[in-house]
């Protein structure tokens, strides 16, 4: 996942990581705050774990009373990775992934090669210092990573092959 620096461009920092706060962000972007757009942040800060772009639209419905085309989710998913705002999540799928860039934390990932359960480890990072000494040995600024680790979960590899409803389908 990402180095999680608030910096969403050179000239823009995250000072209030909310909904409300990246709405007026984008306010401050010279951009409209329509109704698809907040549902759309809002579906974004209540997801457990990476989610497709059908999936974000279908929460934007849920979350704000107006089902976004998939065009304007397709845009937004472009805006706010611009502005660092989200990043996409390898999860070795054929369709792509989106999850928040929080500044405050950082996330890796397990991925069950199975069943597609997606679980968010909530952990110091394994390789935050190699990245620290990676920026300063070769003087890269703002170097991101990403981390998935996959096999099979605890369910498929016990021969349980009930699928999850917080999983990411195959």
């Amino acid at each position: 996942m990402a180095n999680h620096n608030p910096k969403m461009n050179d000239s823009t920092a995250v000072s209030d990581f909310s909904v409300d706060g990246l709405l007026n962000l984008l306010r401050s972007q010279g951009m409209r705050v329509t109704r698809s757009r907040r549902g759309i942040l809002q579906a974004l800060f209540k997801a457990t774990r990476p989610l497709s772009l059908q999936e974000i639209q279908q929460q934007a419905l849920v979350e704000g009373g107006m089902l976004p085309d998939y065009a304007t989710v397709f845009r937004m998913m472009i805006l706010l990775e611009n502005l660092r705002i989200v990043h996409k999540v390898n999860l070795r799928r054929s369709c792509s992934y989106y999850e928040l860039t929080n500044p405050s934390k950082h996330y890796d990932h397990l991925v069950c090669v199975e069943c597609g359960k997606v679980l968010l480890l909530d952990s110091p990072c394994p390789v935050h210092e190699a990245q620290e000494r990676i920026e300063r040995e070769f003087g890269f600024t703002g170097l991101q990573h990403s981390l998935e680790f996959f096999g099979k979960c605890r369910e498929c590899s016990s021969g349980v092959s009930a699928r999850v409803a917080a999983q990411v389908p195959a």
